[in-house]
């Protein structure tokens, strides 16, 4: 997806004079009046990515001069982000209780469906999925032009929506959700309703399946390799989410305080196998947002992941306890525990599909040493090992750790992997024979070479290179 885009020149002025997307949005062009100025520019866009993820970045270049120093203005901020992420948890419940707590009353308590409570959870349920898709069928436009709250109270960016597959989605959804509601009157068990029922759960069951694909479809699934094969896999994980979670409501809310509380070794088994299908589906997820491994501890979604895996297993805890003493009596101590770290799950689920998956944004920094001669070598500091900008901070040191101050140090970064024969890395002193750039970029994943040439007189100069990764995929 696209989003804002501008020129800036060196006084905070704008100069574009307009934007072409092509390559299916792959390729974004901004237009420049022709005769600019001399001075300096800089380019800058953030674009809401397909999975729905602000990326953003600036590069600075020089007309008649050098751009002398890096970008400096801040990135644009996304002011709807927070309030998109709650509707998304509130999206999550509406699936809970519209489809999941809907389905396990239908399956093994269909005595339920005659109570006040059950209607009244199923319906909030639905009208949670529609009122959230409205809403992030309304934030989408502005955040994608980056208007904020004004172009929320302008209904701008509504045709930018619908024109889009992200839109199209959206109103899919609603069209599944207006659509499950409407089959709720062929729900029948008995009678003449019989067979009508059983066709009426059916296409109940296509259209939750359908629904939870259009939640899965516009998140990280949708996007990078095989997004077909992860949508479906989200999509199941979605639904055994659901379904868990629901049962767990409809036990705590519905069933329990009731005086005829039956089927709990089914119950139990439908739990166990949404437990099954949840772990199955997590690893793949996991596998595929994760990598390396160590991007488990060290980013902010492998850190969320962790934490939603220990409340889930602490729920697993208690559902085992549980089931060792199956009775109502000790259900009624331990489900509504399980319902409140539920509860939790889905708050944590919601701020995990918020952030960036982890194999994106991984790239520790790395502390590099070059040999030269006489015992001399070259220190090297990387401020992260992915691709983008990168910080380079460098200096020469004898054999003994001591900072020697050459005449000249020059770089370049160059990789077979990305087609780039040569960058150069601009280095200035920074004082105590130190050297640094804070604007050198490797603009494309792969195995990347810094060049250093280091000049200790006018006829001599030792260089070295050094091989670094770029571990974003």
């Amino acid at each position: 997806r696209s989003g804002g885009r501008k020129y800036l020149d060196g006084g905070g002025a704008r100069v574009d004079t307009g934007v072409a997307v092509s390559g299916g949005g792959a390729v974004i062009e901004l237009h420049l009046p022709p005769h600019l100025p001399r001075g300096s520019y800089t380019a800058m866009w953030r674009l809401i990515s397909a999975d729905t993820h602000e990326v953003s970045g600036s590069i600075s270049f020089g007309v008649g001069q050098d751009a002398l120093a890096p970008p400096v203005a801040a990135p644009v901020a996304d002011p709807l982000g927070l309030v998109d992420n709650i509707i998304r948890g509130i999206l999550y419940v509406g699936m809970v209780l519209g489809v999941g707590l809907a389905a396990t009353c239908r399956a093994l308590w269909p005595w339920t469906m005659a109570l006040r409570s059950t209607r009244v959870l199923t319906r909030a349920g639905w009208a949670l999925v529609i009122a959230s898709t409205v809403a992030q069928f309304v934030l989408a436009g502005p955040r994608l032009l980056g208007l904020g709250w004004s172009g929320v109270v302008h209904g701008a960016g509504l045709s930018v929506t619908a024109g889009s597959s992200a839109g199209a989605v959206l109103m899919l959804r609603i069209v599944l959700t207006t659509a499950l509601v409407g089959s709720r009157r062929w729900w029948g068990v008995t009678g003449v309703a019989a067979r009508s029922g059983r066709v009426g759960r059916a296409i109940a069951a296509v259209l939750a399946v359908g629904l939870a694909s259009t939640v899965a479809v516009n998140g990280h699934a949708g996007v990078g390799h095989d997004a077909g094969l992860a949508t479906a896999v989200t999509t199941l994980h979605l639904l055994a989410m659901s379904v868990w979670l629901g049962g767990l409501v409809a036990l705590t809310v519905i069933v329990l305080p009731s005086r005829h509380a039956d089927r709990l070794r089914e119950w139990s088994a439908v739990a166990f196998a949404c437990v099954a299908v949840l772990v199955l589906t997590g690893e793949y997820q996991a596998w595929r947002q994760v990598s390396p491994v160590e991007a488990l501890w060290s980013t902010g979604y492998g850190l969320t992941l962790l934490a939603k895996l220990g409340v889930v297993a602490a729920m697993l805890g208690l559902a085992y306890w549980g089931r060792r003493k199956l009775s109502p009596a000790t259900l009624r101590r331990s489900v509504p525990v399980e319902a409140a770290l539920g509860v939790i799950v889905i708050a944590v689920t919601t701020a995990l599909v918020a952030q960036p998956p982890a194999r994106t944004v991984y790239g520790p920094p790395v502390a590099l040493r070059a040999p030269l001669d006489d015992g001399r070598s070259t220190a090297i500091d990387l401020s992260t090992t992915r691709h983008g900008p990168i910080g380079i901070t460098l200096a020469v040191v004898d054999a003994h750790g001591g900072v020697l101050q050459p005449q000249t140090v020059t770089a370049t970064l160059s990789s077979v992997d990305a087609g780039i024969a040569s960058l150069p890395v601009r280095l200035d002193p920074a004082g105590a024979g130190h050297w640094r750039s804070t604007y050198a970029s490797a603009p494309r994943a792969g195995i990347w070479t810094l060049q250093v040439t280091v000049g200790f007189s006018a006829t001599r100069s030792e260089e070295r290179r050094v091989g670094k990764e770029c571990r974003s995929r």
